[in-house]
């Protein structure tokens, strides 16, 4: 269900299916907090392909942050679609996460400056 790959030394993240909700979210959740054990990790969660995002799949994502921050790591977004985006930014998330448009530009994000 979820793809890691290290681009740079950067941890990229994608998933095999288009949606995150209470079905699934307890598969994905486990294979990512894994990435944060290690200090100082950068990580990239692409979200390009996944069409529903509930309630559950925000959760994780918050808690994902929680965690990349108690251990010096850094997270960020991209590839959302157009409705995930809206309800990042009416749940004011876009503000805590550092979200882009898609996976080489969140990237080069990474290698222009500092990350944490």
């Amino acid at each position: 269900m979820v793809i890691s790959e290290k681009i740079d030394g950067i941890e990229v993240i994608s998933f095999k299916t288009d949606r995150i909700n209470a079905l699934n979210v307890d598969a994905i959740r486990p294979g990512i907090i894994k990435l944060f054990e290690t200090p100082y990790t950068k990580v990239v969660i692409d979200l390009d392909g996944v069409n529903y995002l509930d309630s559950t799949a925000f959760a994780m994502i918050l808690h994902l942050l929680r965690v990349s921050h108690s251990n010096y790591c850094s997270i960020r977004l991209c590839g959302l679609s157009e409705s995930a985006r809206e309800l990042f930014e009416l749940l004011q998330l876009h503000k805590a996460l550092d979200i882009h448009t898609d996976r080489e530009s969140c990237l080069e994000s990474y290698r222009r400056g500092p990350s944490y």
